[in-house]
């Protein structure tokens, strides 16, 4: 029998929540702990006077403290689950546990609190719920820095989830994990060190013993059993014998796979004697008992573990469920081996019916991913803090724009007074004193009008700066929200609409905030202009092949000592412009050619051409030059401008040829030296 797949992580909460700091007032912390020793084993017994002795307990007390009530539910939800195997009822204490917790305050008893309550849910089978109290009480371990004993209890309870998907691999390495982390652990209490590790040990052998390594399983079992055995409790013999009956029994079935029978009767008929409080795990070890006399035909002997087992009142608990199957099925093979038939067939309908239910219940969890669901709920709580952030950036950015509305006011009404002024004084002075006036005038002027100018730049790039990281997390959140695809047709367009304009928006902030560029802040490397020209070309193919596209390049090996990252800029801008303005199907030439003191690229196009009216303008900041692309596509205007200010910065020169209607030719020319 597996001892902890509930138990262990259960007797984890109980035994950390124990671990409490002592209270300031002494006196008040020994009577809360000594109801709390007195009540556990009568709720235990009888749940419902148990009960009533902690209340009347606490009644008689007049100091009562809102987290003794937290201690008191927690204890009665625990018991509910564990002793009682009632989900709901033990749902109803802890959910009364937490609203009884100051959270901020006891944040490690609130992750215990969550660890308790994503075991109830598992075992209520509401795993997505589970999956996520889990994953609160992983967040606040982390945060809290949580102690060996908090972080092995988190790993079994991940051990666990894992074994009942059957992911037995996966389980032992957390078991593992826990063992390793409970051996660090320095303290004499039997619970809190000794107990855990023992169980661990069971576990990773009982997850061998379901992946079939037989001899694996059998040496955990016997690393178990020595620990048990080499401990030194003499106070605590029952819990010593407790445990050790239950690793006898998993040991005994691992002599019996090994064909080894009589040693696995001896084992399993030894871990019967020992056995005075584990009732499940007693029947489980007399249905292995069973399954060996099957073995045998020893059919006296198993007719009567049957009927041990099966008559007793704790049979029916529905923690014993894999129990059940395991003795319909036993039973139903027996009667049907010695032709009982009418019995066999009882028994076949009830295997069966308690098979299926298990299967299903088991696929519910099997689909389950703890880590994709971890993600998602890491990617959720992500997704909720990048929109605090977006909306206080929001907020920045408001405050920004009307302070540099008021500054900008401010500036022009302190202009315009300057200027009634010096008309005032203009038609005061002289002939001679309004000629000099003038020119004074136009000299102020002219330096306001420059310093307006840098002043204007500087606030543009800040505004330009700031906006870029709430329109940045905009594309972000929309590009995630389209992954998930729970989106039907109507969102989807809406939020796809959202997520490109963020896109055009983004790059053109891009485009403001490189608008000027000099020699000096160049940084030249020798760079291969073919392969930079086909690196451009595979970006952008895909852009091509929307519109059936075909660009072709014809070129010699050129290397010239230029700045990578500006030339690939102006590069991509042209062969860019000339998929946006060229009709579906057409063929875009990129030649590049040799001369004697310099590189010569032309991008050559069958498109729309360049407007006569608008040819003189190409290469200035001027938003009357923007045109649509002929799918739509839309421009700002600032991309030629830009290239070249790039392309003169190394020395060069940009240039095109075009006729309206029938395509253009851009040149790009780079010298071959620097000098």
């Amino acid at each position: 029998m597996k001892l902890n797949l509930n138990l262990l992580a259960i007797f984890c909460c109980i035994f950390l929540f124990s671990c409490n700091s002592e209270s300031d007032d002494k006196k008040h912390a020994a009577y809360i702990d000594s109801i709390k020793s007195i009540a556990d084993p009568k709720l235990r017994i009888n749940f419902d006077k148990g009960s009533k002795y902690y209340d009347s307990a606490y009644r008689a007390y007049p100091n009562l403290k809102e987290h003794d009530v937290f201690k008191k539910e927690f204890l009665m939800a625990s018991v509910k689950l564990l002793t009682y195997d009632s989900p709901d009822s033990a749902l109803m204490f802890i959910n009364s546990a937490i609203d009884h917790l100051d959270q901020n305050k006891y944040q490690i008893d609130l992750m215990r609190a969550y660890m308790l309550k994503a075991n109830i849910l598992m075992a209520q089978e509401n795993y997505g719920e589970a999956f996520n109290y889990f994953f609160l009480a992983k967040t606040i371990s982390e945060k809290e820095k949580a102690d060996y004993k908090q972080r092995a209890w988190l790993s079994v309870s991940l051990a666990n989830i894992l074994f009942n998907q059957k992911k037995y691999n996966e389980a032992i390495k957390y078991y593992t994990n826990a063992y390793q982390l409970y051996s660090k652990i320095e303290t004499n209490k039997i619970t809190e060190r000794h107990v855990p590790l023992q169980q661990n040990l069971n576990n990773i052998a009982l997850s061998y013993e379901r992946i079939n390594k037989i001899d694996s399983a059998e040496k955990w079992y016997k690393k178990a059993i020595k620990l048990i055995d080499d401990a030194n409790f003499p106070n605590d013999e029952k819990i010593l014998t407790r445990f050790k009956s239950i690793v006898l029994g998993n040991l005994g079935f691992v002599y019996y796979k090994k064909g080894e029978y009589a040693l696995a009767e001896k084992t399993l008929k030894q871990s019967l004697a020992l056995n005075k409080y584990e009732k499940e795990d007693e029947f489980f070890t007399k249905i292995k008992l069973a399954t060996l006399y099957a073995k045998q035909n020893r059919n006296t002997e198993i007719e009567s573990l049957i009927k041990q087992v099966e008559t007793d009142k704790r049979f029916n608990r529905k923690s014993f469920h894999e129990g059940r199957k395991r003795l319909y099925e036993l039973a139903y093979n027996h009667f049907e081996r010695v032709d009982n038939l009418t019995r066999a067939y009882g028994y076949y309908k009830r295997f069966h019916y308690i098979k299926d239910s298990l299967d299903i219940a088991s696929s519910l969890l099997a689909n389950k991913d703890i880590n994709r669901e971890f993600l998602k709920l890491s990617q959720k709580v992500e997704i909720e803090s990048l929109k605090k952030k977006h909306e206080l950036k929001s907020l920045y950015l408001v405050l920004t724009v009307s302070l540099t509305f008021l500054s900008l006011l401010s500036i022009f009404l302190i202009l315009r007074n300057m200027k009634i002024n010096k008309v005032h004084i203009k038609k005061l002075t002289i002939l001679n004193a309004k000629i000099s006036g003038h020119n004074e005038m136009m000299q102020k002027t002219l330096e306001a009008l420059e310093q307006s100018q840098e002043e204007n730049t500087r606030i543009m790039q800040v505004v330009a700066h700031d906006m870029r990281t709430p329109i940045a997390g905009v594309i972000g959140l929309t590009s995630l929200m389209l992954e998930e695809g729970d989106l039907n047709e109507e969102q989807r367009e809406i939020i796809t609409m959202i997520n490109t304009s963020g896109g055009d928006t983004l790059n053109f902030i891009n485009d403001l905030l490189q608008v000027q560029y000099g020699k000096s802040n160049l940084i030249k490397e020798p760079v291969a202009l073919h392969t930079l020209l086909k690196y451009c070309i595979t970006l952008l193919d895909s852009k091509a092949k929307e519109k059936q596209q075909q660009i072709k390049i014809i070129s010699t090996p050129i290397t010239l000592k230029i700045n990578r990252e500006k030339i690939w800029r102006v590069m991509s801008n042209l062969i860019s412009n000339a998929i946006k303005f060229s009709a579906k199907g057409t063929e875009i030439n990129v030649i590049m050619e040799e001369k004697p003191s310099s590189a010569l690229i032309k991008i050559k196009d069958n498109g729309i051409g360049i407007p006569a009216n608008i040819a003189d303008k190409l290469f200035t900041m001027n938003a009357e030059i923007q045109r649509d692309g002929t799918s739509g596509e839309k421009s700002f205007g600032l991309g030629l401008s830009i290239c070249k200010q790039i392309v003169e910065a190394h020395n060069g020169s940009i240039w095109f040829e075009s006729i309206p209607g029938n395509g253009t030719t851009f040149y790009v020319e780079l010298p071959l030296t620097e000098n």
